[in-house]
């Protein structure tokens, strides 16, 4: 069999490599008038019209004379064969006849079906043929005999001269195709659900480097909406202010847009100045467009020093907070302190969050601060929240005034023993109200709704 595996290898290398040789006889061993590497429990060929020939073999010293003139097709089987690793077979087998239609397949024996068949080849001529097909195991296949399927041979039959089944590794997939796109391309969105159009698409993009974490980075390639993105990665390290293109899939990782299955970070250039970050409001941030890009919200007061998470909540004038996170860069603020804080848009547990990325991110806003003012008097109002009136607790006598979250003093109240006060006619919002009495001055806030 030498010669014939050899054959075998130069005329496949053009397209499957070989693996595994799974089966191969040159039809020269035979018992009780059958070959006895056939007549597998399939075979529906009586032993009468296959005959050995001693004569005239090209390989070994027998050939199978096969006949069967009928229009009917009759299989020859191999005997049980384990499948191999591969599950693609490759059947060749050297024939030489003047007439007939030859095809294969296989017997699934562990689940005991037949395998689809192959379309028939015809043969003709009485030089030796080569004829080929491929076999694929069913799912699951453990055990199978090999079919070859002959039809309309001549009454002088066909010279079945030597049979190998080897594996076939298939050659490796083509590389990934990426789509070049920029990050407006694909985080743009008009889709309600906010999902980017590119969504589980391979995506080449470039940007600047403006923020890094333990398992990503955000990268920018503009300053206005829509220009950022978040890449989580794990492997690559990046420095902020590094231009870099990234190949990877997009995603929507619970609704937050981003590049995974990073495949290569190629770094175009380093030390380049950053976006300006984009002005926005505690309100106006909690929006799509500003998904994964650097902003500043300006005059905020902190209204919640600890939200739980390490995060903690913002606010411009008016009932909506903004969460401030620590995925770069944790900070503990000072309650009812005003900052302003620059950071990157981040969406997670279904809102919005601000990341700053370092200490010089967060700077005091002194006009919203009130926290440079002692409080000598422990002061709570109730209710709080308050629609009308709410009454001060922790005082009696004295005055009060009332600030918005910038600072500003809006009303002057004298106190009484009661010390309800009306705030029927303010606005929405969180506000500040300063206490004196008894030469002791208190701070609280509360919420207008």
């Amino acid at each position: 069999m030498k010669k014939l595996i050899t054959l075998l290898a130069v005329a496949f290398a053009a397209n499957l490599s070989i693996g595994q040789t799974v089966f191969e006889s040159d039809l020269s061993s035979w018992a009780a008038g059958d070959p006895t590497d056939f007549f597998g429990s399939r075979t529906s060929l009586s032993s009468s019209n296959c005959t050995e020939v001693t004569t005239g073999a090209m390989y070994g010293t027998s050939f199978a004379n096969l006949v069967n003139s009928t229009s009917s097709h009759k299989r020859l089987t191999t005997q049980p064969i384990a499948v191999m690793s591969d599950s693609t077979y490759i059947i060749k087998m050297y024939i030489t006849g003047t007439a007939g239609d030859i095809r294969v397949s296989h017997y699934d024996i562990t689940g005991s079906s037949y395998g689809p068949y192959t379309s028939y080849q015809s043969i003709s001529g009485t030089s030796q043929m080569i004829i080929t097909d491929t076999v694929i195991a069913s799912t699951g296949c453990a055990s199978l005999e090999y079919i070859i399927s002959f039809r309309n041979t001549s009454a002088l039959g066909i010279a079945l001269d030597s049979v190998a089944i080897l594996g076939a590794i298939a050659p490796p997939p083509p590389p990934p195709v990426y789509l070049n796109k920029t990050i407006n391309d694909i985080q743009f969105t008009t889709d309600p659900s906010g999902d980017s159009p590119y969504k589980d698409s391979l995506v080449r993009t470039t940007g600047i480097v403006t923020g890094t974490g333990t398992s990503g980075y955000f990268i920018q390639d503009g300053g206005s909406s829509w220009s950022g993105v978040y890449v989580y990665d794990n492997v690559n390290t990046p420095n902020r202010g590094d231009e870099i293109t990234v190949t990877g899939k997009v995603i929507e990782y619970f609704d937050l847009t981003e590049i995974t299955n990073i495949d290569s970070v190629i770094t175009v250039s380093t030390g380049n100045s950053l976006p300006t970050p984009v002005a926005v409001t505690s309100s106006s941030i909690n929006d799509e467009s500003y998904e994964g890009v650097l902003v500043k919200v300006s005059a905020v007061m902190c209204v919640d020093s600890n939200a739980g998470f390490g995060e903690w909540d913002v606010a411009n004038t008016g009932l909506d907070t903004l969460a401030v996170d620590d995925l770069l860069f944790a900070y503990v603020p000072v309650q009812y302190q005003g900052y302003d804080v620059t950071g990157l848009v981040q969406y997670s547990f279904g809102e919005f969050k601000l990341e700053p990325r370092d200490s010089m991110d967060i700077v005091q806003n002194i006009t919203v601060s009130l926290n440079e003012l002692s409080s000598e008097l422990n002061l709570s109002v109730f209710p709080n929240p308050v629609s009308s009136f709410f009454t001060i607790e922790g005082v009696n006598l004295g005055t009060a005034e009332i600030m918005n979250a910038e600072g500003k003093i809006i009303r002057s109240i004298s106190l009484n023993y009661i010390n309800m006060i009306d705030v029927s006619d303010l606005t929405n919002g969180v506000y500040i109200i300063k206490v004196i009495s008894e030469n002791k001055v208190g701070f609280t806030r509360f919420v207008k709704q």
